[in-house]
């Protein structure tokens, strides 16, 4: 093995100083090898390779390497005659110096008898291994028999890392189970065990699996929260608007099965922004404080990941664990997360809530402030950004200091501490900016943090792979495809009247004909998916086919799927299912066609006016009639009818910002 090949960033200066120091005295191998042979237990240290012992030794201790290079270098180089020719050792210099991690995916090494860390990936939580780069949690060989145990604990896998930092989906030949038996056997066979249910608001009822009502049925010590996620993105369409999503939201749980007095609460957040995070924080300590295990359930892509990173860096993940653990790998595409992750829930006692009551209080303040700030500039800018919904996120126990071995939620690993009345560092640890002090926190907690220490002493959060249903399809689309699909900030209607015998496009994704209605009434459809995805103005329903080909095959006009895009399994073609709606009234919906992950329309129309509808998605999963209507009145966002070229569009106008200070 060569140099180069050594990726351990506190070796790198070693090495650069050796290869100086062997050109300076012009000095055999040999004279080299001795000293280091003394003085790193008498390994076989060659300038040019490293033997299997010294690999060994640089796995279990490369810190202990690096100190006793630079001692033997510092003592040879006080020579003042030393005349250095760095050009001749320059590519030398330029080999050790690489990049540590290797993400040319067509550049990877295997080592298949080279045995399975016992540790998981950091991101996805797969089991670390550098035998199949096909398979998940691989490491590059090179690098992942130079980690050693502590390292691995903090280690992300090349597909999580190549997802970081190019956002591309590496698709790997995953070790397939069964959800039921994996996750659910193990939830039913605790005796005390608790589940936080995700549930994707903009694809409800779809987010919500069937089979999560055997955990009411088979073990009734389970107790259940379910949490609306991506609030944030539904406007606010009048007085209460929460209420009539937090009603749909718990009758399409009862329809699934999860009913009774094991639903211990319903409420919405975003796990984006941080919205009413920490109010759902408050009501696990109040229900579950140091009382068994609590799962994170949630269908794929419903955003369990982020609100599992959200609880990390909050009062309910332990302090030590906070610093030293690594945030989950989150990204567009569904299915990231391939085994548990896990962390240590804080135990709250009567000092600590006092103290998590102070934080929330100034932090009320602060977003009070904020929010006024927001209020005043949407006024002038109506900018849609200013009219989320957000909330923040912290934590109220942190103290950056050890006291002996003693470690609680007030103590984490530190050489120093911070004076209270100056708020300086007071051990004389010089630091250039807080982001290197944070650096230097969270480096001393992962020296001193294991799992094992809270096995007694502490519960556990884990997140669990969410399922894959209709979302599997999002897998074949690529980075640029999934950020048009996927709204990224607020959502407007966008409301369309038809007449039977028309039809209208959005995007390549989704087909609405109007079969039928009574007297031929014309029929409104407020459509909520993703802003950058066009509209098709209506058209005859004749004309269907004939238009998606063209619009497909001729330039970019449907955006997704995009024609000259790769992949590795073609789409499927778009399938249908054929709705009877009865309307209520053009200011309200009783229903909303949903089209899997792709959005949803409400259907507004005259009172008593019935509507045959037939709806298409890519392979015709996740097509839904939902009722009641997550936002029965989102049509009342329509002002003025564009009567411009024909169009028989609606402009949609935000009027009112929500007051975001009546959720504090």
């Amino acid at each position: 093995m060569y140099f180069r090949f050594l990726r351990i960033p506190s070796l790198r200066n070693s090495l650069n100083n050796l290869y100086q120091l062997e050109a300076k005295r012009g000095v055999r191998k040999g004279t080299i090898e001795k000293p280091l042979q003394t003085q790193i237990n008498k390994l076989e240290f060659n300038l040019c390779e490293v033997p299997p012992a010294a690999q060994e030794a640089l796995k279990s201790n490369p810190n202990l390497i690096e100190k006793k290079l630079n001692t033997i270098i510092d003592q040879t180089t006080k020579d003042p005659t030393f005349d250095f020719d760095k050009a001749k050792y320059q590519s030398l210099i330029n080999e050790i110096s690489r990049p540590e991690v290797n993400l040319d995916p067509f550049n990877l090494e295997e080592d298949p008898k080279f045995a399975r860390s016992k540790s998981n990936c950091s991101g996805c939580g797969a089991q670390l291994q550098c035998s199949d780069k096909q398979k998940e949690g691989f490491v590059d060989a090179r690098k992942f028999k130079l980690l050693t145990k502590q390292e691995l604990n903090y280690t992300i896998c090349f597909r999580c890392e190549f997802l970081k930092t190019k956002k591309k989906l590496i698709n790997l030949t995953t070790n397939s189970f069964d959800y039921d038996n994996f996750i659910l056997e193990k939830i039913r066979l605790e005796k005390k065990a608790h589940v936080v249910m995700i549930i994707d608001l903009l694809d409800l009822p779809n987010s919500i699996y069937d089979g999560w009502s055997k955990l009411i049925k088979e073990n009734a010590s389970v107790d259940i929260i379910v949490l609306g996620n991506k609030f944030d993105l539904l406007p606010n369409t009048g007085p209460k608007f929460e209420h009539s999503i937090i009603k749909s939201l718990s009758y399409q749980c009862v329809k699934k099965g999860l009913k009774g007095d094991q639903i211990k609460h319903v409420d919405l957040i975003s796990a984006k922004t941080g919205f009413n995070v920490e109010r759902v924080i408050s009501k696990f300590f109040e229900l579950w404080n140091d009382e068994g295990d609590v799962y994170l359930l949630g269908m794929a892509n419903a955003g369990k990941s982020v609100f599992f990173n959200k609880l990390l860096s909050s009062d309910y993940c332990r302090p030590l664990a906070s610093e030293a653990l690594v945030r989950a790998t989150t990204s567009f595409w569904p299915g990231t997360t391939l085994s548990m992750l896990k962390f240590p829930i804080a135990f709250m006692n009567d000092k600590k809530q006092a103290l998590r009551h102070r934080r929330l209080e100034s932090q009320m303040g602060k977003m009070v402030e904020m929010e006024r700030k927001r209020a005043r500039r949407y006024e002038k800018t109506h900018h849609l950004k200013d009219a989320e919904v957000f909330g923040l996120v912290g934590s109220s126990f942190k103290k950056y200091s050890i006291q002996g071995d003693e470690i609680d939620c007030e103590n984490v690993h530190a050489t120093y501490s911070i004076d209270q009345s100056t708020g300086m560092i007071a051990e004389g640890e010089n630091f250039e900016s807080d982001r290197a002090l944070k650096q230097k926190f969270r480096s001393d907690a992962r020296l001193i943090y294991k799992p094992q220490m809270f096995k007694d002493r502490s519960t556990w959060f884990y997140d669990t792979p969410g399922v894959l249903a209709s979302q599997k399809i999002l897998q074949n689309f690529s980075k640029k495809e999934l950020e048009i699909v996927h709204p990224m900030g607020l959502m407007m209607p966008r409301i369309y009247w038809m007449v039977p015998g028309q039809s209208l496009l959005v995007g390549g994704l989704i087909r609405i004909d109007l079969l039928e209605s009574t007297n031929n009434e014309r029929v409104l459809f407020s459509i909520m998916a993703s802003p950058a995805l066009p509209v098709i103005n209506p058209f005859k329903s004749e004309q269907a086919d004939e238009l998606y080909e063209k619009y497909y095959n001729e330039g970019n006009v449907l955006r997704v799927p995009h024609k000259q895009h790769h992949r590795e399994e073609p789409l499927p073609p778009l399938k249908s299912k054929t709705f009877d709606i009865s309307c209520i009234g053009n200011h309200m919906a009783m229903s909303d066609i949903v089209f899997s992950c792709f959005g949803w329309t409400a259907v507004t129309s005259r009172p008593d006016v019935k509507a045959k509808i037939r709806a298409f998605t890519l392979g015709g999963e996740g097509l839904e009639i939902r009722e009641p209507s997550l936002l029965p009145y989102i049509v009342n966002l329509r002002r003025k009818w564009d009567r411009k070229d024909g169009s028989q569009s609606f402009k949609a106008v935000y009027y009112k910002k929500p007051n975001l200070l009546k959720y504090l």
